[in-house]
């Protein structure tokens, strides 16, 4: 129920991206992506391995509360520093940038946190109830925009009202309480030898799946970047849910944490199904990728999205692959090495992306999506295949 309920999340949102796609010029909606990609990379700082620390490392219930508490005073504090430098920069539309702002933080930080929370306490169905609840109200909203043409700030502000209103009752349901900036510099000092491999393990996957992407925004016009950005929305909402069947298996991985075989066997079989999903998506959108983006957006320029879509769902098959494999050092708590593997992925996105989209436009970007996670997949399946080898040899 929980993926299910993660497929209509991501789907709402997905329809206001359509939204503001067919409502706005092509040359706004690429404003809109600039703005939107490179907030998407500054708001990781406020969730410096927080989630993936408090799923993994709350064993009971005083040190879960603890880290709930003193991880989300963080957050909002390092967004309020964000928030500030938004106000003091001389952008070209300064309130859409924070706007977008508010709800990047919203849908990342604050919501993965509390889904941390929630796993760790057994009650998913507390989340899985929040996003029927949000999906439904962010269609509502947008439909309702592009219907009466209220404009593009109205949708923002009203959706801004709509998650500060849920994840009140989330942060009530938690018994979240804030605590002095004293307490919680000393929290984060004491857990920081442990924290800062999990921040950096965190942060690197998003920056090195993101940094093509962003380094983009510099270097395609605003309509390419627009094609691109549609293409990419559709790929990355259908990674999001392939990840969230990855999330929704976690509880099950960390019962089996003692015993390494039949650990290993639950994530195979897990990610045996994923992949079965992924490459139906795929071919699915082989056939009738044309037809849906024409459908959805109704215009012919968006048309020159269709080999960029296939070629990002090809780079999601593999994306999955090195998640899945991934997945046992997660649990098995091997978040120092697994910093180090992030480390060394970023270093290639950025000079990958880079180059291969200033010498070959948007399908140049694409494409080292395709090359990234491959390599990362390569790295990540030898290392599940040591690790097991190493336990045979035990």
């Amino acid at each position: 129920m929980f993926t299910l309920s993660n497929i209509f999340k991501r789907g709402a949102n997905y329809i206001f991206i359509v939204v503001l796609a067919r409502a706005i010029s092509v040359y706004d909606f690429g404003i809109y992506s600039v703005y939107a990609n490179i907030l998407g990379i500054l708001i990781l700082v406020t969730n410096f391995g927080f989630s993936e620390y408090l799923l993994v490392n709350s064993n009971n219930k005083k040190l879960k509360q603890n880290n709930l508490n003193a991880f989300l005073f963080f957050s909002f504090s390092l967004f309020l520093i964000l928030f500030s430098g938004l106000l003091i920069l001389n952008l070209e539309n300064t309130t859409l940038a924070i706007l977008i702002l508010f709800k990047i933080f919203f849908d990342t930080t604050v919501y993965n946190i509390l889904l941390s929370y929630f796993q760790v306490e057994k009650r998913l169905l507390e989340i899985t109830r929040t996003n029927f609840f949000l999906a439904t109200l962010l269609i509502s909203a947008s439909l309702y925009f592009y219907f009466n043409k209220t404009g593009v700030y109205s949708l923002f502000s009203t959706v801004l009202a709509i998650n500060t209103i849920i994840f009140s009752v989330l942060f009530y349901k938690t018994k979240f309480t804030s605590i002095s900036l004293k307490k919680a510099l000393h929290f984060v000092k004491e857990k920081f030898s442990e924290l800062k491999f999990y921040g950096i393990s965190t942060i690197t996957v998003p920056i090195y799946m993101m940094s093509p992407t962003v380094i983009a925004s510099f270097i395609l016009n605003p309509e390419t970047l627009a094609q691109y950005q549609v293409a990419f929305s559709i790929a990355n909402i259908l990674l999001l849910i392939s990840v969230s069947q990855l999330q929704e298996r976690y509880s099950s991985f960390l019962s089996s944490q003692e015993s390494i075989w039949v650990l290993a066997n639950k994530i195979k079989k897990t990610g045996f199904r994923i992949m079965i999903i992924n490459i139906s998506v795929l071919i699915f959108f082989i056939i009738f990728g044309k037809y849906i983006l024409l459908l959805i957006y109704n215009k012919e320029e968006y048309l020159a999205a269709f080999p960029l879509l296939i070629t990002l769902l090809v780079s999601n098959v593999i994306f999955m692959v090195a998640s899945v494999a991934a997945t046992l050092m997660v649990v098995l708590k091997m978040q120092k090495e697994k910093s180090k593997y992030h480390l060394e992925f970023t270093f290639l996105s950025i000079f990958i992306g880079a180059l291969m989209t200033y010498y070959y436009g948007s399908f140049g970007l694409t494409l080292s999506y395709t090359l990234l996670y491959s390599y990362s997949a390569i790295r990540y399946s030898l290392k599940f295949k040591a690790i097991i080898n190493k336990q045979l040899n035990n």
